[in-house]
């Protein structure tokens, strides 16, 4: 059942924060009243971004009730130290794939010295897909560890170390993966772009555009939803005398 809330709200939410940036995106920036609307979007569309993670998180905690909607909305601001987490994470990762490309020669160089080898594709690949791992669901996982914790048990959270080992546990690094690329990226690899060959150029064809995107929308945003639970399954008492009366 909250599997099915949770779901349900981040598909609305996305919803909503992609129009705010559709809307950011088609704002011109050429006079000083276009800039101070981008910048109000900016901010819009990262507090519908925030209400819609912490009221996933919020839905897995207590359900649909008035505590989840007043934690989502307490806990908006948690969305700026998780985007830098995430940041963190891409930055790494962008450094790492830098760094082998412009030792990629002597890389490639070294294997044939040392093992004969003239191939190597297969590590560069290896390499890619670590790189991709440590952006979406290393970074994913760690960012909605970070805002649960502060969502579950107040903003003191942020400050040990616990959402960070939470994030980092065995179970949700396997789990968190298994989600992301069963319901994420397979759907947005293969089920997006998939157009069969029977489908005719005729109403058909949108209709079932239609169908197989939203299929896709649920499928990923149920995986969302399940990468929050696995950072989640672990309750915390909360640690602020504020939370404790919204917990009560």
């Amino acid at each position: 059942m909250r599997l099915a809330l949770a779901t349900t709200w981040i598909l609305a939410g996305a919803a909503v924060t992609g129009a705010a940036y559709w809307g950011l995106l088609n704002t011109p920036e050429s006079t000083v009243l276009a800039l101070a609307s981008s910048a109000l979007l900016v901010v819009v569309t990262l507090a519908l971004l925030s209400l819609t993670l912490n009221g996933a998180i919020a839905l897995w905690m207590n359900g649909a009730s008035a505590a989840a909607l007043t934690r989502s909305f307490r806990r908006i601001p948690t969305v700026v130290p998780a985007l830098l987490v995430f940041a963190a994470c891409w930055w790494i990762a962008q450094a790492l794939d830098a760094w082998v490309a412009l030792r990629s020669g002597e890389i490639n160089a070294w294997f044939i010295a040392a093992f004969g080898w003239d191939d190597i594709a297969w590590l560069f690949a290896a390499i890619g897909a670590f790189t991709i791992w440590l952006r979406w669901v290393i970074g994913g996982l760690l960012a909605l560890s970070l805002m649960g914790a502060m969502t579950a048990t107040g903003w003191r959270a942020g400050i040990g170390p616990q959402w960070l080992r939470r994030g980092m546990r065995a179970r949700t690094l396997i789990a968190g993966t298994l989600w992301f690329v069963a319901l994420i990226a397979l759907p947005w690899l293969y089920l997006v772009p998939w157009r069969p060959a029977w489908v005719p150029p005729t109403g058909v064809e949108f209709a079932f555009i239609v169908s197989k995107l939203s299929v896709a929308a649920i499928l990923m945003a149920a995986g969302v939803a399940l990468m929050i639970h696995e950072v989640m399954r672990v309750p915390q008492p909360p640690t602020d005398p504020g939370e404790q009366r919204l917990a009560a």
